[in-house]
């Protein structure tokens, strides 16, 4: 029904954010993660949104990435995570990183989510990688975890997250381990 919105960000608080659009104010609740991200108040901002019914009311749950609003409906699907154990999960790391943890079945890097045991992480990585390997969500993991590896390689460097995720668009095709991307990287990093 509601997909995303966009308008004017007239408040933020750690839990949610209020988007005037044309005039009306929509309450949209968001995790700490998007939070961190979000402009300044009075700036313009887009949301994918998640619009939940349930017995007491209606709710919106906004990502400011498309891929977030995906894994956020994907888990949704799951029996016994509901929209406000979906944000926690989502507040312990990037959904790039989620999917690659789901994919080679780490339940010990979902276990760090607040509220969520092993049995719960064990569901959640079964659920989730039928649905991630049938095509509904996600990408080629190998590639993932080798630029999140490159990512944790670069940072301790001051390089800033932006510049290391241009840089890792630019790698050639030829480079194939993550040592050679990470030479590449550097390359590109340092201008050369």
């Amino acid at each position: 029904m509601l997909y995303s919105l966009s308008g004017k960000l007239s408040l933020k608080k750690t839990d949610f954010v209020a988007i005037d659009v044309n005039g009306i104010g929509f309450k949209v609740w968001t995790c700490l993660r998007t939070f961190r991200e979000l402009p300044k108040v009075g700036e313009k901002i887009d949301m994918f949104c998640h619009f939940h019914v349930h017995q007491n009311g209606m709710d919106l749950y906004g990502f400011l990435e498309e891929k977030e609003l995906d894994f956020f409906e994907l888990l949704l699907t799951i029996s016994g995570i509901g929209p406000k154990a979906a944000l926690k999960i989502m507040e312990v790391m990037k959904v790039d990183n989620l999917l690659a943890a789901v994919s080679k079945g780490r339940t010990d890097l979902l276990t760090k989510a607040a509220g969520i045991g092993a049995k719960k992480a064990a569901r959640i990585i079964l659920e989730l990688s039928e649905k991630i390997n049938s095509g509904k969500a996600g990408g080629d993991i190998e590639q993932i975890e080798s630029n999140m590896k490159i990512e944790e390689a670069l940072k301790p460097l001051g390089y800033k997250q932006n510049e290391i995720r241009e840089a890792i668009k630019r790698i050639s095709p030829k480079a194939k381990t993550v040592e050679e991307k990470l030479k590449e990287s550097l390359r590109i990093l340092g201008g050369k």
